[in-house]
C-alpha cells in the first residue's frame, strides 16, 4: 500500500513511537517499539485498528490516574514508558487506512 501522506513509499512492516499527554493529567506515556506500518520515504506510521485499540486500552487508564494526581499533587509529575518486544515481522497485521 502507497504512503497517504507522500504519495510515494510502499509501505513496510515496522515499529513506531508515539507518545500521549491529556490536558489536566500529570503523566505523559511514552509508548516505544509499537507494531505499525512505516513508509520508509517519509517515515509516517500507520497502527492497525487492533494495535491502535491495545495501545489505547493500555494508555487511557494511566492518563486518567495523571488526572487524579495532577488534582492531588502529592508525588511529581511521572513519564511511563511502555515498550513492546519485538515481534517477527510475519506476525504483524496491515495497518488499514482510513
Amino acid at each position: 500500500m502507497k504512503c497517504l501522506k507522500c504519495h510515494q513509499g510502499e509501505l513496510q512492516a515496522g515499529v513506531t513511537s508515539l507518545t500521549y499527554n491529556r490536558e489536566g493529567s500529570a503523566i505523559q506515556v511514552q509508548v516505544d517499539d509499537a507494531p505499525a506500518e512505516v513508509c520508509p520515504v517519509c517515515g509516517e506510521a500507520y497502527l492497525s485498528d487492533a494495535v491502535a485499540q491495545q495501545i489505547f486500552d493500555i494508555v487511557n487508564p494511566l492518563l486518567k490516574v495523571g488526572q487524579k494526581m495532577q488534582e492531588e499533587k502529592v508525588l511529581p509529575v511521572p513519564t511511563v514508558d511502555v515498550r513492546f518486544p519485538p515481534l517477527a515481522p510475519a506476525r504483524l497485521k496491515p495497518a488499514v487506512a482510513i
